[in-house]
């Protein structure tokens, strides 16, 4: 007779293989999450330090153009214009309006000083019917000193009889903050006419 025997395979041997297999695969996995983590922190620190690309619309949607920083010098003229305009050219109906217009481009610490000489000026200005107006022909500016010389014609009415005479004006300035009324940031300190 024959006698057929089965063999068993013992599970324990199974088992190990099977958790060594796991074990290996586990690593495998943990060594590319590793990877993978290193890669993404070194591309965030890359990504972190380059500036950042703005893109400016206007308000229709259109790409605005990159313009270059403005010239100082320029900048200290274009508001040394508007202040003339503001405090040294006006007319009796206008004068009051136009140099309390003015006091947006003085400097806190010298308006008590401004207020006096304006008060002075409007009150001529209205009683003996006085206008002025001024053409700048010349503006020097020095930024090292902080300020700007200007020449160029003042003519003055009064009751409708016209003088022109010379403009020579030193003006003192110091840089501020930008405001709706003063969107240059520059602040007159002090004005000294010239002789």
């Amino acid at each position: 007779m024959q006698t057929k025997f089965q063999i068993k395979s013992l599970k324990l041997p199974q088992l190990l293989g099977d958790l060594t297999h796991s074990n290996q695969f586990l690593k495998m996995f943990s060594i590319s999450m590793v990877g993978i983590t290193g890669m993404a922190l070194l591309l965030i620190f890359v990504l972190s330090t380059r500036a950042p690309s703005v893109l400016t619309l206007s308000p229709s949607a259109q790409p605005l153009n990159e313009v270059p920083l403005p010239n100082p010098e320029q900048e200290v003229q274009v508001a040394m214009k508007h202040y003339l305009e503001l405090r040294y050219q006006w007319t009796p109906e206008n004068v009051k309006r136009k140099l309390s217009d003015a006091q947006s481009m003085i400097q806190s610490g010298a308006m008590k000083a401004y207020l006096g000489a304006v008060t002075n000026v409007v009150k001529f200005s209205t009683e003996k019917q006085v206008s002025q107006r001024v053409y700048a022909t010349n503006f020097v500016v020095d930024l090292d000193r902080k300020s700007v010389q200007i020449l160029g014609d003042r003519i003055t009415s009064v009751q409708n009889l016209k003088a022109a005479g010379d403009l020579k004006l030193e003006l003192n300035f110091e840089f501020g903050s930008r405001t709706k009324e003063n969107p240059w940031g520059i602040y007159v300190t002090k004005e000294k006419e010239l002789q």
